[in-house]
């Protein structure tokens, strides 16, 4: 597959993720301030119960403090952290929709429209916006997860098929038919940088 737009190949500074490990409390303070928000932002995608969202991230935190030492080597501890949050959070959607078992690929994922102000609102063309987001009606739930890992979290097609539960191929599928239901509607890189900038 051949990608129109390239992702940023942005990845974390593991020098706050190595002080975790070693138990520097300053670097796991680090994390958390660099990574709660977009945790949260993530999370309240398949969820419309935000207290849960936060529980889950509160979670999350605790288990990343109580097992710093054993956590694993990564280059890129946004993923690691996506991945258990999403799990965490299909646990606690399981206990309290009581079901037995929700698969990663079940989950909805909700594309909300922020646009800022009203400033930024007006000047927003009117029939580009509603190009957009007739657009993303179109997109599947899946295909707007794998956009907004791919392009407002930095992830590799591997990282993107392991968050959403598939194997490596689909996920290349699964986004390059997105693309191509962009690219008859829209300019890519328009969408790619409007998705970027009013979807939380």
């Amino acid at each position: 597959m051949t990608a129109t737009v390239k992702h940023r190949e942005m990845k974390n500074d593991d020098t706050a993720w190595q002080g975790l490990i070693a138990g520097d409390r300053a670097a796991f303070e680090a994390i958390y301030n660099e990574m709660s928000d977009k945790l949260y932002r993530y999370g309240v995608k398949f969820t419309g119960n935000r207290e849960l969202v936060q529980d889950c991230i509160h979670d999350l935190f605790l288990k990343l403090y109580r097992e710093r030492s054993q956590l694993p080597e990564t280059d890129n501890y946004a993923f690691y952290l996506f991945r258990l949050l999403k799990n965490i959070l299909i646990d606690a959607l399981r206990r309290e929709e009581r079901m037995v078992y929700i698969a990663p690929q079940d989950l909805p994922f909700h594309a909300e429209f922020v646009y800022g102000n009203d400033d930024d609102e007006d000047e927003l063309d009117e029939a580009v916006r509603q190009r957009f987001e007739t657009i993303v009606s179109l997109l599947t739930p899946r295909q707007k997860e794998a956009i907004y890992l791919r392009y407002q979290s930095d992830m590799s097609d591997g990282e993107i098929a392991e968050l959403l539960g598939i194997d490596y191929q689909s996920a290349r599928n699964l986004l390059y038919r997105a693309l191509e239901k962009i690219r008859k509607n829209m300019d890519v890189k328009i969408f790619i940088a409007l998705f970027i900038s009013v979807i939380r």
